[in-house]
This record gives C-alpha cells, sequence and structure tokens, in this order.
C-alpha cells in the first residue's frame, strides 16, 4: 500500500517563495504529497498548491509583478519606521479600526488570494490542507482547515503590523508564525506516514542596524525559538519518518520579493537533496 506523504511548510516572508521549488521539485519526482500544512507564506504557497495551480505559471505571473506592493511593507511605512515615532507613524498605527474596516493592503491581499486559489473552500481541494494562524485574544493555535481557501490563507499570512487581523469564526486572527511557524505535528495528526518538513530559519542577522532591521529581527528571534523547541519535539516524535528540507537562502530577507527566481532555486535544490532519503523511506 503506499504511503501517506504530507508537507510541513515553514513561515519565512519572501524566504517562503522557495517552498514552490521543494513543491515542483518533488513533483517532477513523482512525489505528490497528500496532506500539505503551511504557516503564513507557507500556507499561501502551500494552500495556492492544494488548488491545483500550475505553480511553474504561477510563478511566472508572481514575477511579472511588484510582490511589495502585495505581501511586503508599504514603503511609507518603512520610512516612517526609520525617522522614529513621529507623526506619520501614529497616524499609521492609529490608522482605522481593523475591526471596522480592513486596510486597503489587506484588501488588495485578499482579492490577489481569492483570485489565484480559484474562489474553492478547503472541502472543495483535491488534498488535505491546513493553515495555522494564532487568535489574537487567547494567543491560541488556531488550525483552519474549512471555509474559504482565501480567508485562510490571508489570516495565517496576517503579519501585524503590515496587515490588519483578519475575522474568522467569531475570532481575529494572526500570523501563525507566532504560534506554529513549522506545522509538522499538524501534518503529523492529519495522518501523514512520511513528513517533509521544509524549514526556512536561519542565522539571525549579527548586526541589525535599521529600525525595519531590529523589528524584524525580534519576531525571528521569538519565531525561531519556539520553532526549535516543537522540531526537536516532533524528531522524538516522528523519528526517521521527518524529513528536513533546508533550502540554502544567505542574504534572502523576508522583504525580499524581487529575489524569486534565487529562493526557488533553492528550494528545488534542497529538494534534490533530500529525494534520496525520501525514495528509501518510501520503499521500506
Amino acid at each position: 500500500m503506499e504511503k501517506r506523504v504530507g508537507i510541513a511548510l515553514a513561515g519565512g516572508g519572501a524566504r517562503g517563495l522557495a517552498h514552490a521549488g521543494v513543491l515542483l521539485e518533488l513533483s517532477e519526482a513523482g512525489l505528490r504529497p497528500k496532506i500539505v500544512a503551511g504557516t503564513s507564506m507557507g500556507a499561501i504557497v502551500g494552500g495556492l498548491y492544494a488548488a491545483g495551480q500550475d505553480l511553474e505559471r504561477l510563478l511566472q505571473v508572481m514575477g511579472s509583478l511588484d510582490l511589495h506592493q502585495i505581501f511586503g511593507m508599504p514603503e511609507s511605512y518603512r520610512q516612517a519606521l526609520e525617522r522614529g515615532v513621529g507623526e506619520a507613524l501614529v497616524e499609521r498605527f492609529r490608522g482605522p479600526s481593523w475591526r471596522e474596516e480592513p486596510s486597503p493592503r489587506t484588501v488588495r491581499l485578499l482579492e490577489f488570494l481569492r483570485l489565484f486559489s480559484k474562489g474553492l473552500t478547503f472541502e472543495e481541494l483535491p488534498v488535505s490542507f491546513t493553515c495555522v494562524a494564532a487568535d489574537l485574544h487567547t494567543g491560541e493555535e488556531v488550525d483552519i482547515d474549512s471555509g474559504p481557501l482565501y480567508l485562510g490563507m490571508a489570516a495565517s499570512a496576517a503579519l501585524p503590523g503590515i496587515f490588519h487581523p483578519l475575522s474568522w469564526n467569531g475570532r481575529w486572527l494572526i500570523d501563525g508564525g507566532v504560534v506554529n511557524n513549522l506545522p509538522v505535528d499538524v501534518v503529523a495528526k492529519k495522518g501523514a506516514e512520511i513528513v517533509i518538513a521544509v524549514d526556512l530559519s536561519s542565522r539571525l542577522d549579527s548586526d541589525p542596524r535599521t529600525t525595519v532591521e531590529v523589528l524584524l529581527q525580534s519576531y525571528a528571534i521569538t519565531s525561531q525559538e519556539l520553532g526549535r523547541v516543537k522540531l526537536e519535539w516532533n524528531r522524538e516524535k516522528l523519528g526517521e519518518r521527518l524529513v528536513l528540507v533546508r533550502p540554502e537562502l544567505p542574504g534572502i530577507g523576508v522583504l525580499d520579493f524581487e529575489r524569486l527566481p534565487e529562493a526557488v532555486a533553492a528550494g528545488r535544490a534542497a529538494a534534490r537533496r533530500c529525494l534520496p532519503k525520501i525514495e528509501e523511506l518510501l520503499q521500506k
């Protein structure tokens, strides 16, 4: 009987575009995971894969877009942060109430995801797919596997400070990276016998200089430390059934969306290195 292969896709902003390379390489080797879980950018790439998008064609389209306008930090926000807490920054934080009116940036993300997810719901997907988000009020992990696909992906990627929290089933959700950035346990719970985990963690910036870099570094410290603990726990539980894929992404930051081709190539190379181990597990 064919073993059930699942894949967990970590969050990581622009670094998460490497997931597309991993999925493409696996597919060309005849491996198409039937159980997928993702956080943040991992949720976006994983969700579009689960929706049956042609990833090659999708990457061509994304390469022609200004991804900073969809996923990145607004330039006005970045400049305000660099200047310090001045009038512009105060206004940015005050803004319209996110409970009543989503920001134009959040609306743009929702429209992008609605279009490319083909309007599908989780229940209509040909593979099992789960997005990981966090409850803003309780801090609980929220695993989304029902309802509109685009809304689940957007909630999982709603990084505070860039996107507004999103309403889902009476809860306000934010980026899942604050609770479970690499959802190996979610894939295992869904019944995967072999779990491929695509880890995007990297060495921390040894010398963050700007306010934006300090902000991103502080988020990365929390996410990586929690991720390290969870990964060790999953290793103990799954043993050799856990295959860790680590794309080499030196110098590619979470906001470097213009480096999409490099990230995709790194994902492909990392998947190729792990194919022999995956094939060995499938033969056992």
